[in-house]
């Protein structure tokens, strides 16, 4: 991890996030050069998908693996930090739906673009991860969730393989060794810029 050492703009604790390697990320003033790839997966693997209602417990890095595997392989490292952004948390669907997506999806957007510079993956608009992530959602239903009588139409089939949780500190173990394998995808910075 390269320093933060600006002794002249310090981050203001009510806006900026401590992440667990001391990296502070200030969410005014969005900025992830230097940022260590080791707090986006510890975050995402301590993070329940589905606001917790998952049985076995399901992280959202372990959610991101899988999206990694159902794209094709050279949107790979897109599909694996296609969700980095909720190191800050995973909201439900339906909580982006009151709050209004495109708001959140407006007010995230700048940390989405300084963890998509720092890490070099391409942006959120293929269809391939896409629809990879609602595969992953209705495999999510199938296996974890509790049955329920709601209406999930605008979901494909799920995946054949049946999901088995392996927990926070297995979750990241894979999620670091699944970025570690698909580095050699990440784009120049003057492109992973471009791609939004």
């Amino acid at each position: 991890m390269l320093p933060q050492l600006d002794l002249f703009n310090k981050p203001d604790g009510r806006t900026a996030i401590l992440l667990p390697s001391g990296f502070v990320f200030d969410l005014m003033a969005p900025d992830a050069h230097g940022m260590p790839v080791t707090d986006i997966a510890l975050c995402l693997a301590s993070q329940p998908r589905w606001g917790g209602a998952a049985r076995p417990w399901y992280s959202v890095a372990e959610h991101s693996i899988m999206v990694s595997r159902l794209v094709p392989p050279p949107l790979a490292l897109a599909g694996l930090m296609h969700d980095c952004e909720e190191f800050l948390g995973d909201w439900p669907s339906p909580v982006k739906v009151m709050l209004g997506r495109d708001y959140v999806k407006d007010r995230l957007a700048p940390v989405k673009q300084a963890l998509r510079e720092r890490f070099g993956f391409s942006g959120d608009s293929d269809e391939a991860v896409k629809q990879a992530d609602l595969v992953c959602m209705a495999t999510e239903l199938r296996d974890l969730l509790p049955r329920a009588w709601m209406e999930w139409g605008h979901l494909p089939p799920p995946h054949p393989e049946r999901i088995v949780p392996v927990g926070p500190e297995r979750a990241y173990t894979l999620f670091m060794e699944r970025f570690e394998e698909l580095q050699h995808l990440a784009l120049p910075p003057a492109r992973a810029n471009r791609r939004k």
